[in-house]
C-alpha cells in the first residue's frame, strides 16, 4: 500500500464537531452567526502523541513479523467499485534485513533485502529484478518508491509519525473509543487531512502496535477504501537466508524501469 504522503495515539477526551449533538434553536431565536471555532482544526494533542509513540516504538523493534489481511477498492471508469483481497507478510531483522510478500487477487510479489541489494520477484510469472540498495530499510524503501515507483507491502509502518510536516498536515485527530480487534482491546483513533480520512486502531498496552488501518480517499466521488487488519509476532524465528533472493530454474532476470520511464503504467 502506498501510505498517504502526509499520513502520519489511557483514555482520551472525545472531540466532537461544534454542535454535534446540540438541539436546533427555536425558530424565533435562530439568527445567522459566525464563529472562529467553526473552522478550528479538531486536533487532540494526546492522539498525536499516541501516533508518534507508536511510530517510534515500531522503528525501535529489533525483530518482528506482521501479517495483514488487506482489502482494497479499485474504481472502474464507469465509477463502479471492485474490492480485491490480499494477504501480506512483512519480516524484519534489525535495520538492514527485510522480507515482504503480498499474495492477492490481482498479483503476487515478494521482496528480498539483505542490506546491500533489493530484489522484487513475481513467483507466478518467474520474473525478478535486483538493484543495489542503501544500507538500511528506511532509506531503501524511500529509494525504490521515489526512483522506481515500487511500493513494498506495509512500508507505511516505518513512516508513521516520523515527519513533523506530516503531523502538521492533519486537520483532525480524534479519539473515537475502545474497540476489540481480533480479541485485543484497542483504541480507535480517527484522522483527517486533505483528500484523505483515515482510522487507526492501536493496542491499549505498553507496546503500542497497530491493530487495524482504514484509509478513505475523500477527493474521489466513489470514496474508495483501503483496509488492513494486523497480526503481530515480536519474537519470530527468521533464518538469515530468507533475505537474499536465489533464483530457481526458469526464473528470468529483467531490468527495473525508473518511474520516469514507465509512461504512467
Amino acid at each position: 500500500m502506498k501510505a498517504p504522503v502526509s499520513v502520519f495515539c489511557l483514555m482520551f477526551t472525545l472531540v466532537l464537531a461544534p454542535g454535534a449533538y446540540a438541539e436546533d434553536p427555536p425558530a424565533a431565536a435562530a439568527q445567522p452567526t459566525t464563529s472562529a471555532a467553526d473552522d478550528t482544526p479538531l486536533v487532540n494533542p494526546q492522539v498525536i502523541d499516541k501516533l508518534i509513540d507508536m511510530g517510534n516504538y515500531l522503528r525501535s523493534l529489533a525483530k518482528f513479523q506482521v501479517d495483514a489481511e488487506v482489502s482494497r477498492d479499485t474504481v472502474l471508469e464507469s465509477g463502479q467499485k471492485i474490492k480485491t483481497e490480499s494477504f501480506n507478510t512483512l519480516k524484519v531483522v534489525g535495520h538492514d534485513r527485510l522480507y515482504a510478500k503480498s499474495e492477492g487477487d490481482v498479483r503476487t510479489r515478494e521482496f528480498f533485502y539483505n542490506g546491500k541489494k533489493l530484489t522484487q520477484y513475481s513467483p507466478y510469472l518467474k520474473y525478478y529484478t535486483t538493484v543495489d540498495a542503501p544500507a538500511n530499510v528506511a532509506e531503501t524503501l524511500h529509494m525504490v518508491e521515489n526512483f522506481y515507483g515500487v511500493q513494498v507491502p506495509m512500508e507505511d509502518l516505518f513512516l508513521f509519525g516520523s515527519d513533523q510536516a506530516q503531523i502538521d498536515a492533519l486537520k483532525a485527530a480524534l479519539y473515537v473509543g475502545p474497540s476489540i480487534i481480533k480479541g485485543k482491546l484497542c483504541d480507535h483513533l480517527a484522522f483527517r487531512q486533505d483528500g484523505i480520512d483515515w482510522q487507526l486502531w492501536l493496542t491499549r498496552s505498553d507496546k503500542p502496535l497497530p491493530c487495524k488501518l482504514v484509509i478513505t480517499t475523500t477527493d474521489e466521488k466513489s470514496s474508495p477504501e483501503y483496509s488492513a487488519v494486523y497480526q503481530w509476532n515480536l519474537k519470530p524465528t527468521i533464518p538469515d537466508t530468507l533475505f537474499t533472493f536465489k533464483p530457481a530454474k526458469g526464473d528470468v532476470a529483467i531490468a527495473l524501469k525508473k518511474a520516469s520511464d514507465q509512461g504512467g503504467q
